[in-house]
């Protein structure tokens, strides 16, 4: 996969930091917060508490709260009219369950590579910061006796983690798993697509179409999914070979700005219905 380039320029903010899609997956919840920045380039550590004066944000802890299972089961009562209580409370439980375990199970992966990597497990926010500086995905400088940061988020794992062979080919087929989503997406977003949701809650193209013809560019996908051009090509050429998209040009020779036809499937396009890449936990 090509590398998440630095982007050059005086862009300001607060802007939305450029970040390699897996970062949402291995780091915690609140990576989110430090992807929201005032520049791309060098600002004052203490932005975000200036931005944020009535939290004690520094204190929050970095993980989210999944709160109470009968707090799950009271939102899903006003989500499922209709449905039996009983029905409502069992699925609402076994979400709670594959959840809470998406959490633990991500929990303890976070862990082991602060652990290998030879830093303190960050438990804070402000840990956090602390932790992106020394592992590279932040940079730091003094200037006129104060600190500044920029994020460097755009870094791939595979450059700064240690993963064993079954992890690194794992983590390989998730990172194309995350560009699959994130195209899909785009395609569905730039596109305009049509869609609802049935009484089952499946995702269904007007008049149950199998698939949907849409106007895109590379670059417009590419700004939407958040990820270089080339990337979304080369994802739209794999999917192309799988059968999900067939296009109106030689994908690989299309222009970047060229607009052109594509036709996507209703398995790819409904098999991602969030509008972005979710913690697992929160799929």
């Amino acid at each position: 996969m090509e590398s998440f380039e630095r982007p050059f320029g005086d862009e300001s903010g607060p802007v939305q930091a450029p970040m390699h899609p897996a970062w949402i997956r291995i780091m915690p919840c609140s990576i989110e917060l430090f992807r929201t920045v005032p520049s791309v380039n060098p600002f004052p550590a203490n932005w975000w508490a200036e931005a944020f004066p009535d939290d004690d944000i520094w204190n929050e802890p970095v993980w989210c709260d999944p709160g109470d299972v009968d707090d799950w089961i009271a939102e899903a009562s006003e989500h499922h009219l209709g449905a039996s209580a009983e029905v409502i409370e069992k699925e609402a439980r076994e979400e709670y369950d594959r959840a809470t375990a998406e959490r633990s199970e991500r929990i303890d992966t976070f862990t082991t590579h602060c652990r290998r990597a030879g830093l303190p497990v960050p438990h804070t926010v402000r840990d956090l910061l602390e932790f992106l500086l020394a592992l590279g995905l932040y940079r730091s400088e003094t200037r006129d006796g104060k600190h500044l940061v920029a994020p460097q988020l755009y870094i791939n794992p595979f450059d700064v983690l240690a993963f064993d062979k079954v992890e690194a080919i794992e983590e390989a087929a998730d990172q194309r798993g995350d560009l699959e989503e994130l195209t899909a997406i785009a395609i569905r977003r730039v596109g305009g697509v049509d869609y609802e949701f049935d009484e089952e809650g499946r995702f269904v193209l007007p008049g149950n179409a199998k698939s949907a013809t849409v106007t895109v560019s590379l670059a417009a996908l590419a700004e939407d999914a958040g990820v270089p051009a080339p990337v979304i090509r080369g994802m739209l050429m794999e999917l192309a070979e799988d059968g999900d998209v067939s296009g109106s040009v030689d994908l690989g020779e299309v222009g970047l700005q060229d607009d052109f036809s594509l036709t996507a499937s209703d398995d790819l396009l409904g098999g991602y219905p969030n509008d972005e890449l979710l913690p697992p936990e929160h799929a």
